[in-house]
């Protein structure tokens, strides 16, 4: 079945983009290429704690939309290899944050450069300004989801 508007052809090809991205043959290559052997969500996970700074177990399950018990051995999986450590809240002292650490951040801008590197085989000899348009598009469509409650999607 064709596109029957410019929307419906972008979710088509955001859907067929984000697919290969979580193929098993792609995040083997970023794997290869960053030095880091994480699934997807471990990525998004620490991508999580990148953006947002230290969180409670239960922050970061309600934030991805899970049970505790499905992100605690992501994130046990990610504190062994060094990537995201635990600190005690201040507060509270049976709690604990979860932080990336240096290793961490080191790991995501391994990551970014791998993912680009791909990006830029895909793209081949993609006009810059019709590249620049597409992540102005993106991130404008990123911050409006991200901005929105979800009952009102």
């Amino acid at each position: 079945m064709l596109p029957t508007s410019p929307t419906d052809a972008l979710e088509r090809s955001l859907s067929a983009v984000l697919r290969l991205l979580a193929d098993r043959t792609t995040t083997g290559d970023v794997a290869r290429r960053c030095g880091y052997d994480l699934p997807p969500a471990s990525w998004s996970l620490l991508e999580h704690l990148g953006a947002r700074g230290g969180l409670r177990v239960s922050e970061i399950a309600a934030c991805h939309g899970v049970d505790v018990s499905s992100v605690t051995p992501r994130l046990q999986r990610l504190e062994q290899a060094g990537l995201v450590g635990r600190e005690r809240v201040p507060t509270d002292a049976r709690a604990s944050l979860i932080t990336i650490t240096g290793e961490g951040r080191r790991a995501l801008t391994s990551v970014h450069a791998a993912r680009r590197a791909l990006l830029e085989d895909a793209l081949g000899n993609t006009d810059a300004d019709q590249v620049a348009a597409a992540a102005d598009v993106l991130a404008r469509i990123a911050d409006r989801m991200s901005a929105e409650p979800v009952a009102s999607r």
